[in-house]
C-alpha cells in the first residue's frame, strides 16, 4: 500500500496535537515495559493514548510520520524526539529494524493500538534469533497501521511497502514468491503417538545449546548494568500523571524531591537533570491537580536556592574526581535567576581547579540566559561575588552589564576596577568604549595601564583627545617605564600622521642644554612612530638617529626597522 504525503501544510494546532499523542505513546509504551496486563496504570496510560489519537483525526488524516534514527518527523518537521535514551529511543527501535515510514489511520486507537505496543514491546525484548519488527507487523497485519522499510540485498537498499511480504523483494513482475521453507526439526511430539524420545527434552531448562546460555548471560549482564533509578523516576512521574487520587501525586511528587536532592548530593547530575525535564513535560498534562501542577513547576526553583546551591558546591569541593561539565550544563540549564549569587560568589573565591573550571563552564550557559541578573550582581556588598560576576561578564561580553562595570570604576577597590577595564575591553561596544576614555584619568596606575591598552587594542579613535592630554601632563614624566609605553604605544596606534608633530617635539625638540625631554619620554616617542611608520614619521626618527643617548638612539634604530 503507498501512502500520499500531506498535500497541505500542517497547521501548528495539528503539529500540537499529534506531539502529546506521539508523547502519549512512548509513556504507553514504557507503561507496557513496566507494568502487568491488569495493572492500572498501564490501563490508565493506554486510554489516555487512545484520547490523544482520537484528537489528532480532526487536524491529520491519516497521520503519516517518517522515522529519523532519533526523531519522528511530520512533513519535515519534529514531532517526537528522544536523544538521550539512544538505543532505547522509540525511534530507534523502529529506525533500526528497517521501518522509515509509519501511517496510522482512524481507527488504529482500537484494538490494533495495544497490538502496536506488544509488538513494540515484543521486538525490543527479542533476541538476533527471533522475528524482527517489520515480520512481525507483516505476520500480524493491523487494519489501521501501514508503514514502509527498508530492505537491503548486501549492495541495494530497497523500499517496500506493508503489503510485500518481508525478507522477499520481487524485481521481476512475473516472478513467485519463493515458499516458506520448513522447519529444520520435527516440533516435539510430532511423531506417532505413544512413542516418547530423547530428542524431545532437549529443550528444556537442563539442555541449554551455546546459544541459549549466550542469550541468558546477555540478558543477566544487560539487567545488572541498567540504571534502575531511572526506571524508579520514570514509575514515580507515572504515579503523578495518571494516578487519580491527589494524594497519591502529593506522596510520589514529595518522593522525588527527596530523590533530587539526594542525587545531587552523591554528584548525580544527569538524573537530575532528567527529572527536571521529565517535571517540566508531567506538568503540561491536564489531569494532574493544579497544586501539583504548580509543585512540579517549581521544583526547579526550589533546586536553585541559594543554601541548596551551595550544598551542591559544597559536594563539589569533596569530590574526589572532577565533575563533567556536559552534565552540569544539563542540571544548571534548569536552574532558575536565584542560583547565580551562589554560584558567582563560588567562582569568585575559589582556586583553579578542575572543578572550578567544569562549574564555569556550566554557569555561562545559565548567565548568558540571565544577563540582566547577572549585572545586579556587579552591585553585591561580597567582593567575592563581585569578582565572579565580572569573571563571566568578561566571557560573555555582553553590553547588558555596560552601566554595572562604569558604575564599578568609580568604586574603592582599584583591583575590582582594573577587572572592570578588563570586562569593558572584551565587550568592546561603544558604550564600553567610552567608560574605559574615562579610566585613563583613574588614580590607580593598572588601571590606567589597562585603560591605555584596551583603547589601543580597540583602536578606539575616541579616547584620541585623552591619551594626548595625559602625554602632555607633566606628571607623566615622573610614571615608570611600562605606563609610559602603554600610553605612546595606544596613541600611536590610532593618531596617525596628525600626531607625528607631537611626538616629534617630544624626541627631537631640544633646549639651551641639550634635548627638552628626558630620554624614556624619547624613546616611547620614537616606539610611537615606529608603529605609525609613515614617512613624515620616518623623517622624525631619521633627525634622532645620531643622538648621544644610548637609549634613545637604541629606540630609534628599532622603530626605523620596524617603520621602514
Amino acid at each position: 500500500m503507498t501512502v500520499t504525503p500531506h498535500e497541505e501544510e500542517v497547521s501548528p494546532l495539528a503539529i500540537s496535537a499529534v506531539e502529546d499523542a506521539l508523547r502519549a505513546f512512548a509513556k504507553a509504551l514504557r507503561a507496557v515495559q513496566l507494568y502487568l496486563p491488569n495493572n492500572p496504570i498501564r490501563a490508565q496510560s493506554i486510554d489516555q493514548t487512545r484520547q490523544a489519537f482520537g484528537r489528532i483525526w480532526a487536524h491529520v488524516s491519516p497521520l503519516d510520520i517518517q522515522v529519523r534514527e532519533a526523531s519522528f518527523m511530520l512533513d519535515d518537521r519534529v514531532v517526537y524526539q528522544d536523544v538521550e535514551r539512544g538505543i532505547e529511543s522509540l525511534p530507534w527501535l523502529l529506525y533500526r529494524d528497517g521501518v522509515r515510514s509509519l501511517t496510522l489511520m482512524p481507527g488504529v486507537e482500537g484494538s490494533d493500538l495495544e497490538a502496536l505496543l506488544l509488538l513494540l514491546h515484543k521486538a525490543r525484548s527479542a533476541s538476533s534469533e527471533d522475528d524482527d519488527l517489520v515480520t512481525m507487523l507483516w505476520v500480524t497485519d493491523l487494519e489501521f497501521v501501514n508503514y514502509r522499510y527498508v530492505e537491503s540485498n548486501g549492495a541495494n537498499d530497497f523500499v517496500t511497502a506493508s503489503g510485500d511480504r518481508p525478507g522477499i523483494a520481487t524485481h521481476n513482475p512475473g516472478e513467485l514468491p519463493l515458499a516458506v521453507p520448513p522447519a529444520e526439526t520435527q516440533a516435539p511430539g510430532d511423531g506417532p503417538p505413544g512413542i516418547v524420545r530423547v530428542d524431545d527434552f532437549d529443550s528444556t531448562l537442563y539442555f541449554l545449546d551455546p546459544r541459549e546460555a549466550s542469550y541468558l548471560q546477555d540478558e543477566l549482564k544487560r539487567e545488572y548494568l541498567e540504571d534502575q533509578r531511572r526506571l524508579v523516576l520514570a514509575s514515580l512521574f507515572d504515579i503523578v500523571e495518571l494516578q487519580p487520587d491527589a494524594k497519591a501525586q502529593r506522596e510520589a511528587l514529595g518522593i522525588l524531591d527527596s530523590l533530587v536532592l539526594e542525587f545531587l548530593s552523591i554528584g548525580e547530575y544527569e538524573l537530575v537533570a532528567y527529572t527536571l525535564r521529565e517535571a517540566a513535560t508531567t506538568a503540561r498534562s491536564e489531569s494532574i491537580e493544579a497544586t501539583v501542577r504548580t509543585a512540579l513547576r517549581e521544583l526547579p526553583a526550589r533546586l536553585s536556592e541559594p543554601h541548596v546551591v551551595a550544598q551542591l558546591l559544597h559536594a563539589l569541593d569533596e569530590s574526589a574526581r572532577p565533575p563533567v561539565a556536559s552534565l552540569l550544563e544539563g542540571v544548571f540549564a534548569e536552574l532558575r535567576p536565584a542560583a547565580l549569587e551562589p554560584l558567582v560568589g563560588w567562582l569568585g573565591s575559589a582556586p583553579s581547579s578542575p572543578a572550578r573550571a567544569s562549574i564555569e563552564r556550566a554557569s555561562l550557559r545559565l548567565a548568558g540566559a540571565n544577563t540582566s541578573e547577572l549585572s545586579t550582581l556587579l552591585e553585591h556588598q561580597d567582593d567575592n561575588v563581585v569578582r565572579g560576576a565580572l569573571r563571566l561578564i568578561s566571557q560573555l561580553a555582553t553590553p547588558a552589564a555596560v552601566p554595572g562595570l562604569a558604575r564599578l570604576l568609580r568604586g574603592t577597590d582599584a583591583k575590582l576596577r582594573a577587572e572592570a577595564v578588563t570586562a569593558l575591553a572584551d565587550i568592546g561596544s561603544p558604550s564600553a568604549l567610552q567608560s574605559l576614555e574615562r579610566a585613563t584619568g583613574d588614580t590607580d596606575r593598572e588601571v590606567r595601564v589597562a585603560a591605555y591598552r584596551a583603547i589601543g587594542s580597540r583602536k578606539h579613535t575616541g579616547a584620541l583627545p585623552r591619551l594626548l592630554a595625559a602625554i602632555r601632563r607633566k606628571d607623566v614624566r615622573a610614571a615608570d617605564l611600562g605606563e609610559k609605553m602603554a600610553l605612546f604605544e595606544a596613541f600611536g596606534a590610532m593618531c596617525g600622521d596628525a600626531g607625528v608633530a607631537e611626538l616629534d617635539g617630544i624626541l627631537n625638540a631640544r633646549g639651551l642644554l641639550g634635548a627638552k625631554e628626558p630620554p624614556e619620554m624619547r624613546a616611547c616617542a620614537a616606539r610611537a612612530l615606529g608603529m605609525l611608520g609613515t614617512r613624515s614619521a620616518v623623517a622624525s626618527l631619521q633627525k634622532a638617529a645620531d643622538t648621544k643617548d644610548v637609549v634613545v638612539r637604541s629606540a630609534v634604530a628599532r622603530a626605523m626597522r620596524g617603520g621602514a
